[in-house]
């Protein structure tokens, strides 16, 4: 039925054509002139046939060379080119494709290709639901990626399967994807300023992602005086840290750096193993982690920052020296840009330490007490959800709450209990604290999150949930007023904060330092234990505040779910 159709179809094409009209014309006048030779004409019947079978492909030839020139590109390509019917099976195949088909035992579609998904490549190819030109489809027969283009010959109900090898474009694409994830870790922890000169994980775990059975980092003395070190990152999960590397050694890191250049090379380009391993020797540890002889490498450095590494499956080029020019220039750039950031930050933290340090002299009984505020704020903070990086500030700067008693060294000195204008003055140190950071603050133009932080905690760390702690800093329209003074009447009038208009920071540490305070003695009190505190703070009878006047339910259920961990942390210094 299929064949009648397509004979059909063909039969009144040819009709059409004006070059069979053409041909009879020319044979019917060579038989005409031929009867008047009797001796020729009695051959014609044998002859006639010859030549209009001549003449006829001929002419079509000659009119289509083009064409004909074209259509035998397929069997010239590399990539498979066939033709199948609807089930899948291969019913035709030309040159190279045909070869390789009938070596392999090829005969139908998915025997070559296969889907992502557990849908048939066919019901993917012919499905409108499925259909998707730009899906890859991956062969374990070539260990390749191809993309399908098919083309419908309505009749002969036959399909043109056109594969091309975009096995390169797939691998840039997962290529990108892991570089996207790198820098993106990256990228975070820079901005947490996690990162070191020596966090080298993120960048072995990518290129352990692109076949390679280990890799090995190594950092060179900027100074040249120290033997190279390094850390060693295999897929099965083994790290050995501390890799020395002896200066004389032949090793390819070093031939890497002598020439100032990425090397690659495979054992496969050489007559023997002992030559390669002659001309590339390896650190007996290496060799111990890898188990098996070196198969290959590739080798790259940029600055104090050198990357190699090995036996990677499959093939190995140019291209992987690339993957890792492009990771090691970009982990090399963020590690020095990060090293600036961190310096900075230890910077900063030494004045935190330093300011606290000076507090200390006025407060001696209280000195350690900033140190353990910073750990409890710490701990409530990640008991609260907060990011790492929002813990670690806070650990940083709640040790700078009660910095503003460094202006009332008279009255932290005092052997016995406030009376009410000394309460009332030392009320005020959270003014006082608020004062120094604003000017720490104004002695930069660029602004910081945590000093920012650090100005919340200490403006409001004494101010309660219910709206009974202190100073007073709001006006009767709501407003918090200026806060320049440095007199308390200034705040008598005003009112403190309450519930969620308190900074959820400053309600931490208001936990932390109440606690810790309740846990060391004082002048004026004796220290109490963990249990004691934990009943204090759940119910004063002094006071008839509870944890939850205090600091607020979210507060305080998270010190509830934490109280063992503050135990621990009490009798550190």
């Amino acid at each position: 039925m299929k064949m009648s159709r397509a004979v059909k179809s063909f039969l009144i094409q040819e009709m059409k054509k004006p070059s069979g009209y053409l041909v009879a014309l020319g044979i019917g006048s060579i038989l005409t002139f031929a009867k008047h030779w009797p001796q020729v004409s009695m051959y014609l019947p044998f002859v006639i046939p010859f030549l209009v079978s001549v003449t006829t492909r001929t002419v079509s030839r000659a009119m289509n060379a083009n064409s004909e020139m074209l259509l035998s590109l397929p069997r010239f390509r590399k990539d498979p080119a066939f033709i199948m019917d609807r089930d899948g099976t291969i019913l035709l195949s030309a040159g190279e494709t045909h070869d390789f088909f009938t070596k392999s035992g090829i005969v139908r579609l998915e025997d070559f290709i296969q889907s992502e998904k557990d849908i048939p490549v066919v019901e993917c190819l012919f499905s409108s639901e499925n259909k998707d030109e730009e899906r890859p489809y991956f062969s374990s027969v070539t260990n390749s990626w191809y993309r399908a283009q098919v083309r419908e010959d309505p009749l002969c109900e036959t399909w043109l399967v056109w594969l091309d090898d975009v096995t390169l474009q797939v691998q840039a694409d997962l290529r990108k994807k892991a570089l996207d994830v790198f820098f993106h870790a990256l990228r975070h922890d820079f901005l947490t300023l996690k990162t070191t000169r020596y966090d080298d994980f993120y960048l072995a775990r990518l290129i352990l992602e692109e076949g390679f059975e280990g890799v090995m980092i190594v950092r060179f003395d900027p100074n040249r005086t120290k033997d190279p070190r390094g850390s060693l990152y295999f897929a099965r999960g083994l790290v050995a840290s501390d890799i020395l590397i002896p200066q004389g050694s032949n090793a390819p890191i070093l031939q890497s750096f002598r020439l100032g250049k990425g090397i690659w090379d495979d054992r496969k380009k050489w007559d023997s193993q002992e030559g390669f391993d002659r001309a590339y020797p390896v650190l007996p540890l290496v060799r111990d982690f890898l188990g098996r002889p070196m198969e290959n490498f590739v080798n790259y450095h940029r600055n104090d920052v050198s990357i190699i590494g090995f036996n990677k499956s499959g093939s190995l080029g140019r291209e992987d020296v690339r993957l890792l020019e492009t990771v090691a220039d970009t982990a090399v750039l963020i590690f020095s840009m990060a090293d600036l950031a961190i310096a900075a930050d230890q910077r900063f933290i030494q004045s935190i330490h330093g300011i606290c340090a000076a507090a200390e002299y006025s407060d001696e009984l209280t000195g350690a007490h900033v140190w353990r505020v910073n750990r409890y704020a710490q701990i409530l903070a990640r008991a609260l959800g907060f990011d790492e990086k929002w813990v670690e500030d806070i650990g940083t700067v709640a040790a700078l709450h009660d910095i503003g008693k460094v202006a009332i060294p008279h009255l932290i000195k005092l052997q016995r209990v406030l009376d009410e204008t000394e309460r009332r003055e030392m009320q005020m140190h959270p003014i006082y604290g608020a004062q120094i950071i604003r000017r720490m603050q104004e002695s930069t133009s660029e602004s910081d999150s945590r000093l920012e932080m650090a100005y919340s905690i200490a403006l409001h760390h004494h101010q309660h949930w219910n709206g009974t702690g202190y100073p007073g800093i709001l006006d009767r329209e709501g407003k918090i007023c200026s806060l320049d003074s440095k007199e308390s009447s200034y705040y008598e009038g005003l009112i403190p904060l309450a519930q969620e208009a308190i900074p959820v920071e400053a309600l931490i540490v208001s936990a932390a330092d109440k606690y810790d305070a309740l846990r060391s003695a004082r002048q004026y009190k004796q220290a109490y234990s963990h249990e004691e505190t934990l009943a204090i703070l759940t119910k004063d009878d002094r006071s008839g505040l509870s944890g939850i006047d205090l600091f607020g339910p979210r507060v305080w259920q998270a010190l509830l779910e934490v109280e063992k961990e503050f135990n621990a942390q009490s009798s550190q210094p």
